[in-house]
């Protein structure tokens, strides 16, 4: 099984190939709840229920974020995973179409999700609502009805808050399908962001003056995603027409896989890169990152073979392959380096840190220019 996007995420289930995780920071919400509850005198049977309403409210989460990840299947894209962190879920899709029409469409099918639980949940509530001649349910109404009109509630909030155009949100992601329909994908991104980044600190100052923290850190992370993926839309917007060989880097750090982890761990301590290329001859094994060789000693390893603590094994590409693409497998697979390989020959690395230089580098000609 593959490694969940974040560190520390623990697997609930899996889905068409889909695995969900819930990350740990899950369970300070869960205990703001209970020691919330107590400090004001709640009994056990109110903070279960406030916990029980928590975990409906997630689970519509994880049905929203089913609603991307299998329109994306439709379209041939995977999601990796799906992330339930305390200010909402995320399913990391292997990447985001550059066509308006299917990113909008993969956007859309979440908060449509949450349209039809309403539908559907309204109409519930409805026939309970007129089955007792239009008197709105109360705390004596059945479970099924008080449910129903909870699911209604928060179906329709998630509908509607999904929809402000704060990218990199599901309305900033609309935003920028519409904008790239009619001008270059990496201009409308960037004006996705700067309104995306203004509604973020909104948010903060809403959270501020109202005391609500989780709005500071949807605020926060919006802010935040919204610059990194303004990164890699223009990493990707300049790399188009550019050969892996023009940006790989030919001075890197190898090593044979007979070689044991103690001569690497020294080499490190010499002066290594962060990440180590084991070879066999001309063929490459894997990467060990300087992780791996701590741990490695941690667990005392030092005398095993490099080709023991082998932890990553990218694909490799060549020289000629297109710079963009590659680009994507590394992000992709999360890979810390692809092996650039010409006939069995191991010519070079192409790593994320080089590519960021040769893209300063390209800004200052320009600007010189």
């Amino acid at each position: 099984m593959a490694a969940p996007t974040f560190s520390g995420s623990a697997g609930l289930f899996s889905f068409k190939g889909i695995r969900v995780f819930v990350h740990w920071s899950f369970s300070i919400l869960i205990a703001w709840v209970v020691i919330s509850g107590l400090m004001e005198g709640h009994g056990w049977p109110v903070i279960g229920k406030q916990l029980l309403m928590i975990l409906i409210v997630f689970g519509c989460v994880v049905l929203h974020e089913f609603g991307h990840a299998l329109m994306a299947l439709r379209f041939g894209i995977r999601t990796k995973d799906i992330t339930l962190l305390p200010i909402g879920g995320l399913a990391n899709l292997e990447r985001i179409p550059e066509e308006p029409r299917k990113e909008f469409l993969i956007t859309i099918a979440g908060p449509l999700v949450n349209l039809a639980i309403v539908l559907v949940a309204g109409a519930i509530l409805g026939y309970h609502w007129v089955s007792n001649a239009f008197s709105m349910p109360d705390e004596n109404a059945p479970a099924w009805a008080t449910l129903s009109g909870f699911l209604v509630a928060v179906n329709l909030w998630m509908f509607l808050f999904n929809l402000i155009p704060a990218f990199p949100m599901d309305g900033g992601r609309l935003l920028r399908s519409a904008l790239a329909s009619f001008m270059d994908r990496a201009r409308a991104t960037q004006v996705a962001v700067t309104v995306g980044r203004v509604i973020a600190l909104i948010f903060i100052a809403v959270s501020f003056t109202f005391r609500m923290p989780m709005l500071a850190l949807v605020g926060l992370f919006v802010y935040l995603a919204a610059g990194a993926e303004n990164r890699n839309v223009r990493t990707q917007h300049v790399l188009r027409g550019i050969h892996v060989g023009q940006v790989m880097r030919t001075r890197f750090w190898a090593m044979p896989g007979t070689a044991t982890v103690q001569q690497a761990v020294d080499e490190l301590l010499a002066g290594g890169d962060q990440d180590l290329v084991v070879v066999d001859g001309d063929a490459v094994l894997g990467v060990v990152r300087r992780k791996d060789l701590i741990a490695a000693i941690h667990f005392q390893k030092g005398h095993e073979p490099l080709r023991n603590a082998i932890v990553h094994q990218p694909p490799a590409v060549a020289p000629t392959a297109d710079a963009n693409e590659a680009y994507m497998i590394l992000l992709t697979g999360q890979w810390p380096l692809l092996p650039v390989v010409e006939h069995g020959r191991l010519m070079g690395v192409l790593e994320a840190e080089n590519l960021a230089e040769y893209l300063m580098v390209k800004e200052a000609r320009r600007s010189q220019g």
